[in-house]
């Protein structure tokens, strides 16, 4: 049953109202909880996303929702709802609140605080990770027998314990020791906020006993331009080669992540940008749409050959330097290499110097021109094939998706309703992870496949071998544009990152367009391998 919760107001322009559940199953139901609330408590505080009160010092805000979520409980199961006596309604000074939480309950529980703070993170990935430190705590509670754990109790022996717990005991699995500093910064996180807000005074550090709980940052591992163009040149079955086209748009859109790439759809790409909300941070992006992006997209609609027999046939028309007639891209390659044999030649000689990528022989200005033509004629097909896959793709559904299609075929009717910014649903979220972990297990035998074809001789032979998984596109896609000097500032726009410590870290929620666009065109140019059909 669907409930929304909601203040009725006597008057219109009453100051309090009483909070009350609706639904609209069946025909339009309501039952009021009794929950005295000032309405601009209500309009401040409420998030209407979770259906309960945000942590704030004007109210108990702790209490109500407690109400709020044991309300409708009973609402959905017919259980008759009992007002709240006097004492137990809400109430707004400071000196209230401390009488009323003493009349309520003499101690205050940790793990009711704790559901409240699951119940406001903001993704049901968050929400999803935190359940897990919440029921791995209440499976040790009961190997005590206890059914609650109190703020009083939270001592650094009780963590200690706690922690030789998790590391020992198989329930369902003992954890690693990353794992342990993963729950136990969850664990201080709802710590902090009851200590910030004066919820509880503490009167030890109940983690003093616990050491390094924050652990050191796993190494990501990114991937060489050079990797990233081998990575491209594997023969692969048709699902690897799916998987490997999906790592490559990550790295070339921006470093984008697993949760957004898996729902990109059709009508996100218009007039030549990629726009799409992040499902991590509700940031509304728009990224410029280079030729390899587009080449990927040729690719899964079948017009990868278009491009091809745009590059074999269209012609450009030259009179001055090769005499009069019309050449191909390969006619004015085959032109080149005639007049400068010498590719790779070393560059200290005097006799040749190097230019736009070729070795030629100092001063020839004539194959400067033949090569400016070539570069140019190139350019003109490529931006002829923008403009033609971006027909393509206007004619496609726009609510189809590009690559969830190809990944999870399966899983795509989960999604069918899910909107750009939406925060999944629990059973959506699940099937996600399903998603995710196939994708990473298609990128594991990718590497396998690479790796293995490094000679076991070969001399330092870990710098060259490669580590792939969803988010290693991401750090790609920083390494690389740092090594080719990209500004630190620009990068960090292309990655919607709110502060520019966070993209040190690797090495804003507004977003600079040009700054985006120019990281995002470089990574997709300095890259050199093009799709043959």
């Amino acid at each position: 049953m669907a409930t929304k919760i909601v203040l009725n107001k006597k008057n219109s322009n009453d100051d309090f109202g009483i909070i009350s559940i609706q639904s609209f199953d069946g025909g339009k139901k309501k039952k009021s909880l009794g929950i005295k609330v000032k309405v601009l408590h209500f309009q401040k505080y409420f998030n209407s996303k979770f259906q309960l009160f945000e942590p704030n010092q004007e109210f108990d805000y702790n209490n109500v929702n407690t109400q709020i979520k044991d309300g409708v409980y009973k609402f959905i199961n017919d259980i008759p709802i009992a007002k709240p006596k006097q004492k137990d309604k809400l109430v707004t000074s400071t000196s209230k609140i401390l009488k009323t939480e003493k009349i309520i309950n003499d101690r205050l529980s940790f793990i009711e605080y704790f559901e409240s703070r699951m119940a406001l993170k903001k993704t049901e990935g968050h929400r999803y990770s935190v359940l897990n430190v919440l029921r791995k705590l209440k499976k040790y509670l009961t190997k005590l027998g206890k059914d609650d754990l109190y703020f009083d109790e939270l001592t650094p022996e009780f963590f200690v314990m706690f922690k030789n717990y998790c590391l020992s005991v198989s329930d369902p699995k003992k954890l690693t020791e990353n794992g342990v500093r993963n729950y136990f910064k969850v664990i201080k996180s709802v710590y902090h906020d009851a200590y910030n807000t004066g919820y509880f005074v503490f009167p030890r550090n109940p983690f003093a006993l616990i050491k390094n709980e924050s652990g050191d940052k796993i190494e990501k591992n990114p991937l060489t331009i050079n990797q990233v163009q081998a990575l491209m040149e594997l023969e692969l079955d048709d699902k690897l080669r799916i998987a490997r086209n999906i790592f490559y748009f990550q790295i070339l859109g921006n470093g984008m992540r697993c949760s957004d790439v898996v729902f990109i759809r059709y009508g996100d790409f218009k007039n030549g940008r990629l726009s799409y909300k992040m499902m991590k941070t509700n940031t509304h992006l728009k990224i410029a749409i280079g030729l390899k992006i587009m080449l990927i997209l040729a690719e899964i609609l079948g017009e990868i050959g278009k491009y091809n027999e745009m590059i074999e046939t269209i012609k450009v028309s030259e009179r001055s330097i090769l005499g009069q007639g019309q050449f191909t891209v390969q006619q004015l390659e085959e032109k080149i290499i005639e007049s400068c044999p010498q590719i790779g030649f070393p560059s200290n000689s005097s006799i040749h110097e190097g230019y736009k990528g070729y070795t030629i022989k100092t001063g020839d200005s004539n194959i400067k021109q033949i090569i400016d033509l070539r570069i140019e004629t190139i350019e003109d097909i490529n931006n002829i094939f923008l403009e033609y896959m971006q027909e393509i793709i206007n004619k496609q559904d726009d609510n189809e998706f590009v690559f969830l299609n190809q990944l999870h075929k399966k899983s795509v009717h989960f999604f069918k309703d899910y909107k750009k910014g939406d925060v999944l649903t629990y059973e959506q979220f699940q099937k996600y992870r399903v998603i995710r972990n196939a994708y990473n297990l298609s990128l594991y035998k990718i590497t396998e496949i690479y790796n293995n074809l490094i000679p076991i001789k070969t001399k330092d032979r870990w710098k060259y071998v490669i580590k792939l998984s969803s988010h290693v596109a991401r750090n790609t896609f920083v390494s690389i544009l740092l090594k080719e000097n990209v500004d630190v500032y620009k990068i960090s726009n292309a990655l919607a990152h709110t502060e520019l410590k966070t993209t040190q870290n690797y090495i804003k929620r507004g977003v600079d367009r040009d700054a985006s666009d120019e990281a995002g065109l470089v990574i997709q140019n300095v890259i050199k391998y093009n799709y043959q059909s």
